[in-house]
């Protein structure tokens, strides 16, 4: 009898997520005073999850967004993998 394989087909896809915005009074947070926005948003990529909150209830600001209402939502980019074993 001839080799057998087990061959599995995989697929991926790219979400993309808008919540709703929380306004900050940037006196509060004087790390990002003098910041453009770019700035800001690069600031934000590596510390908000350091960052004190808005509101109470929420650890850290990244928190506090993360549970923001989602306003947008878009699934596209499927991607299709294949893995292949061997069969007993």
């Amino acid at each position: 009898m001839g080799r057998k394989v087990k061959i599995y087909q995989t697929e991926s896809y790219t979400t993309y997520i808008v919540r709703e915005p929380i306004t900050i009074d940037l006196d509060e947070y004087p790390e990002l005073e003098r910041l453009t926005s770019h700035e800001i948003v690069d600031y934000m990529e590596g510390n908000s999850s350091d960052m004190k909150p808005t509101e109470s209830g929420y650890e850290s600001l990244s928190d506090e967004l993360i549970e923001m209402e989602i306003i947008k939502e878009k699934i596209y980019g499927s991607e299709y993998s294949y893995i292949v074993e061997d069969s007993e």
